[in-house]
């Protein structure tokens, strides 16, 4: 999809693939992309309707897209947007969430068609797992139109701030809080972004969301009953996403801390 100039300049890499593969390396596995239209203006002053048919063609022109790639990874996937097995519409079409298939699993690529943009995204390198300094001359002769296809490329992509940002938001407006949302949290605390010097913007952020009724009764649960202990830790499946092991007694402490900053959040919207 990279290669295709068009979507390059136009998508922002987002979310937790892009901390794992533009920021802090490979300490959890993330399958899922994630990605943010960038020119915003471009929804600007049209009709309620016509929004919704430049939405709808400009899905289809990513379908489109994902379905040459997909075809050249061997993946199963219908480029047709009307099909809920492979597209999926929500917000108003503003989110469109495209589901590809390898052997039975899954992989989401979700497109925030319309966002809120409140920082200046950045130009990021693209990790790969393939350590190339720990191979032979020999070998990257021998791998060599392997490693070709698998090398590093640049991206357009949020900045942390814009991340951590969509990152609380995703917590408060979900039913079910995912381990992942509160390791990347971590991971963004470590690095010295902390939730409470981004209230305003994480209540900018949260604000459109809530004229959909999913993400408003999901956060009016949250405020009657989050609570985030270590009981987050019992999902088996999200625990063996994390390639780097967890100081349970760090983030034991990093939870009760952020339980308190996310119910202010909540009583301050």
């Amino acid at each position: 999809m990279v290669r295709d100039d068009v979507f390059r300049e136009n998508y922002l890499f987002k979310g937790g693939s892009c901390l794992v593969k533009c920021y802090f390396g490979y300490y959890r596995f993330s399958m899922d992309l994630d990605f943010t239209y960038a020119r915003q203006e471009r929804w600007e002053r049209l009709s309620k309707s016509k929004k919704r048919k430049e939405l709808v063609s400009e899905a289809e022109w990513l379908a489109e897209l994902i379905g040459n790639a997909s075809r050249d990874l061997g993946l199963d996937f219908i480029t047709d947007v009307r099909d809920r097995r492979f597209v999926e519409f929500g917000s108003g079409s503003r989110l469109v969430t495209f589901k590809l298939y390898y052997r039975g699993e899954l992989l989401k690529i979700q497109v925030n068609l319309v966002e809120t943009l409140l920082f200046e995204p950045r130009k990021c390198k693209v990790r790969i797992l393939i350590d190339r300094d720990s191979i032979t001359d020999k070998e990257k002769a021998y791998f060599r139109e392997f490693l070709e296809e698998y090398s590093e490329f640049m991206v357009f992509a949020y900045d942390l701030k814009e991340i951590l940002c969509e990152k609380v938001r995703a917590i408060l407006t979900r039913r079910v809080q995912k381990l992942r949302d509160f390791y990347d949290l971590y991971m963004l605390e470590k690095a010295g972004l902390e939730i409470e010097k981004y209230v305003e913007e994480i209540v900018h952020k949260i604000r459109p969301v809530l004229r959909y009724k999913r993400y408003k009764e999901a956060l009016e649960r949250n405020r009657k009953e989050l609570k985030v202990s270590l009981s987050i830790m019992s999902d088996n499946r999200e625990l063996s996403l994390f390639v780097k092991k967890l100081d349970k007694e760090n983030f034991r402490d990093f939870l009760a801390r952020t339980s308190g900053k996310l119910r202010e959040i909540i009583d301050y919207i």
